[in-house]
């Protein structure tokens, strides 16, 4: 079997998809991080041209190919380039057997998987409105993300704000689950401030409780947040590969949660990999996925295929053009999957379909692309006007 054709679909709010057609007819389907559009666009334009008319010998052959048949490796474009066509040709492959990827990787230790999405607000009564949607959606757990612009070594009135949204939410959703992401915006100095105030609010875990760099020092400074304090800390979202999460994982974890990003990390494989030292550390697996609903079905196959996956982060069920709405939920203009994933009792059921289980509704994305928008993350600054972390 050959690749027919590869080409790369824009697919509003932001997303940028993979779409490979087989010599057989057969679509599979990708997608690569919504952010760093100028660059991974390309990049993935660059990718179609080297795999279009070649012959589909092997799944982990063309990835290692495209990876290592360079002199330049890794970086976020060319690995969320190579995590899109990964993902795309399990997708072809489970089509071409007529088995759901997770059947392929060993098939399914869970019929369901437990979901969450962010919270949407710019204060913490439109963040505990939103809260409240998302129970009403049938979630049992929410992430909220409360922290703006903070300084090297905050005060204790400095970090009221992020309390006040984190009490707030706490009260409107009671005993569901709850995580906070702090999105690397404090030092270590500042979460260590930080983490015990945060301890009455019983949370499920924090979240890049300062910012990763993969150094020694930054390893160091993680582990001892996770072992001088209760709550369970969370990373993962920003490393690229899987000896980056070996070095959070072995000999000893610096934390609770890891969170890898599967277009990002190299796609399923990759992810179950990773799950398996998961496993092996006694570490939750909790894969980032803050895009389209490609990427949560590629996420959903590890979860199903991974004993070490715990809860899955989704920002779209299935729909598209549109987004969060501050106070409540998602708004989205039409649906991208033929038939959306369905929250009920806070887990989705495990797709069971061919290849990563889905039905992409292609022919709709063009009468909606007004709403295309590959917004960069906002500038942040602090009052003396120096850059503050986003």
């Amino acid at each position: 079997m050959k690749i027919r054709s590869a080409s790369v679909i824009r697919c509003p709010p932001r997303w940028l998809l993979l779409r490979l057609e087989s010599s057989d007819g057969e679509v599979g389907w990708g997608e690569a991080i919504g952010d760093l559009h100028e660059e991974v666009e390309p990049a993935l334009k660059a990718m179609c041209d080297r795999v279009s008319g070649t012959d589909i010998t092997g799944i982990e052959r063309i990835t290692q190919e495209m990876h290592k048949g360079r002199f330049w490796r890794d970086g976020p474009v060319l690995n969320t380039a190579i995590s899109a066509l990964e993902m795309a040709l399990w997708d072809l492959r489970g089509k071409q057997v007529g088995a759901p990827v997770h059947q392929l990787l060993g098939g399914p230790v869970r019929d369901k998987v437990s979901v969450y999405r962010n919270l949407w607000g710019r204060n913490p009564e439109e963040f505990a409105a939103s809260g409240k949607a998302a129970l009403d959606e049938g979630l049992e757990m929410v992430k909220v993300s409360p922290a703006g612009p903070t300084s090297t070594t905050p005060s204790d009135t400095e970090l009221q704000g992020i309390l006040d949204t984190v009490m707030a939410v706490r009260h409107a959703i009671g005993d569901a689950k709850l995580a906070i992401d702090l999105h690397g915006r404090l030092t270590p100095a500042a979460s260590r401030r930080l983490l015990p105030l945060l301890e009455p609010f019983d949370l499920s875990f924090v979240e890049e409780p300062c910012l990763p760099d993969g150094s020694v020092h930054h390893l160091r400074d993680l582990q001892q947040l996770h072992l001088e304090q209760r709550i369970p800390l969370a990373t993962g979202e920003r490393l690229l590969s899987k000896r980056q999460f070996a070095d959070h994982l072995f000999p000893s974890p610096v934390v609770a949660v890891i969170q890898p990003d599967l277009s990002l990390v190299g796609g399923i494989r990759a992810g179950v990999e990773i799950g398996a030292m998961c496993e092996a550390a006694q570490v939750a697996l909790a894969p980032h996925c803050p895009y389209g609903p490609i990427q949560l079905a590629a996420s959903l196959q590890v979860a199903a295929a991974s004993p070490a996956h715990a809860f899955q982060e989704f920002q779209s069920l299935g729909g598209a053009a549109g987004g969060g709405t501050p106070g409540g939920g998602a708004n989205w203009a039409f649906n991208l999957l033929a038939t959306p994933f369905v929250v009920e009792d806070g887990m989705v059921e495990v797709p069971n379909g061919p290849g990563l289980g889905i039905d992409v509704q292609e022919h709709l994305i063009e009468e909606h692309m007004d709403a295309w928008n590959p917004h960069p993350p906002t500038l942040w600054h602090h009052p003396d006007g120096s850059h503050a972390e986003w």
